[in-house]
């Protein structure tokens, strides 16, 4: 029996273990995962002995392309986001729909599959904006039309009024009630808009990065987070939030899943390890991100809440811009992009600040990037390392370290937040449906777009 590819001798990390194997792939899938041979034969053999051999990691939330106004958009295309993503490790990434308020999900999302294929180099998939519920014609209808499509997540906003994007409780309530009758799941942006836009009249006349981390206090989060629980609890809902950032936030996560609530909790790498120090330097302003990055104590939290299972995701929020769209701002926060590259450096920085620093296991780190984001997307044939399973994979050399530089980065952008940091965990070799596609940040093969769009099943609650 022959297969085209042998991934031999590696530390298999899947399930909850690690355990010495070799992966036999054929015709995009895993065939088997077997006890080491010697005799094990295949076209093509990758020699895995020392190396840490993951599923492709998935990463849950990017925005590539995000349209930003007339003819403006984010610095990453989905060509620059998914090169990125692809020497990073990642092998799917879902991304969100962009069209307006009141608008079909469905058309939204025929829309950026049409934006995305053919321009890919990893696997993807999109979450529907579910944004202007009250001028939505039938909206149960249209969320169906979605969920048939592919499509069973929706994205809902708690803030950004002014661009039409805030739901208010009983907008969420509606959603949340008519998710769980269809099967569909809720993300929720979780911040308390209103008292951010006073907060942020009141902060802008300081001219300084500082007016983001006032304006943005960790209360307008957790107040948001505690009452869209309350909602979706009362509705009988799931809900998954997005982007948490506080020590609060992931309480009050923690405390709703143990009074037996379907609530998860997504953070991101730049929550778990850099901190507020980082808008004191001259560049401060390239760290603007919402919500905005907090103190040590958040980190330290974070970090326990992922250990302990209270969170179940760790993804990027990848929304890249250059320096000279994040200049217009002028030192006014009320102009400025908000938002960092994160793709590549997903599986480093998780490697690096959560197994190397003792804060996790590597086989919890493949959960929240692998595993937990395939089962609670709906992404059926990825995350694990099992026969039947898509043939993705990172692999990476534990014990080998890069200085990130975003000259050496595929991010179309000229900063990174992780410049100038040891970063071990980039992978030696990206593989997707059993195709290496980049091997020591490099790409295989530039002008070939193996990225194909996945359509997902009903999201599992975990």
């Amino acid at each position: 029996m022959s297969f085209d590819l042998l991934i031999k001798g590696g530390k298999i990390v899947s399930g909850g273990k690690t355990s010495l194997r070799d992966v036999f792939i054929r015709g995009g899938r895993i065939a088997s995962v077997s006890p080491v041979s010697a005799a094990a034969k295949a076209n093509r053999i990758i020699d895995a002995r020392g190396l840490l051999v993951l599923p492709g990691i998935i990463d849950a939330h990017t925005h590539f392309r995000l349209r930003m106004g007339p003819g403006k958009y984010t610095s990453d295309d989905f060509t620059t986001g998914s090169a990125a993503a692809a020497c990073g490790g990642i092998t799917t990434f879902i991304d969100y729909t962009g069209q307006g308020p009141g608008e079909s999900p469905l058309a939204g999302l025929k829309a950026r599959i049409r934006e995305a294929s053919g321009r890919a180099y990893t696997d993807f998939s999109f979450h529907c904006m579910l944004t202007g519920w009250a001028r939505m014609k039938n909206p149960a209808a249209r969320i169906a039309e979605a969920i048939k499509a592919g499509a069973p997540t929706f994205k809902m906003f708690t803030a950004y009024s002014a661009r039409g994007l805030m739901a208010d409780d009983a907008e969420l309530f509606a959603a949340l009630s008519t998710a769980r009758r269809l099967g569909a799941l809720i993300c929720v942006h979780a911040e308390n808009g209103p008292v951010i836009d006073l907060l942020t009249e009141t902060y802008a006349a300081l001219k300084d990065i500082r007016a983001l981390p006032m304006s943005r206090p960790p209360f307008t989060e957790t107040e948001a987070v505690g009452r869209v629980a309350v909602l979706a609890a009362s509705a009988g809902s799931p809900v998954y939030f997005v982007h948490l950032s506080s020590a609060g936030s992931a309480a009050i996560v923690a405390a709703a899943r143990s009074a037996g609530l379907k609530v998860m909790g997504e953070t991101c790498p730049q929550y778990l390890a850099l901190d507020e120090s980082r808008f004191k330097g001259r560049d401060g302003y390239l760290y603007s991100c919402c919500p905005p990055i907090r103190t040590k104590e958040d980190n330290g939290a974070l970090w326990k809440a992922a250990k302990k299972e209270q969170l179940q995701v760790i993804a990027t929020d990848n929304c890249t811009f250059t320096r000279a769209q994040k200049n217009v701002w002028k030192s006014d926060i009320r102009k400025l992009p908000m938002g960092m590259p994160g793709s590549q450096t997903l599986l480093a920085a998780a490697y690096t600040y959560g197994v190397k620093a003792g804060k996790i296991t590597v086989e919890r780190m493949v959960e929240m990037l692998a595993e937990n984001p395939a089962r609670i997307m709906g992404l059926s044939t990825k995350g694990f390392i099992r026969p039947g399973y898509d043939a993705d994979f990172a692999i990476i050399e534990p014990t080998s370290s890069v200085k990130a530089d975003w000259h050496k980065l595929q991010h179309n952008t000229d900063f990174s937040p992780w410049q100038g940091q040891k970063l071990y965990g980039f992978p030696k070799y990206t593989i997707l449906r059993g195709e290496v596609i980049a091997e020591a940040g490099e790409l295989c093969s530039p002008k070939t777009f193996t990225g194909q769009f996945q359509r997902r099943v009903k999201p599992q609650i975990i």
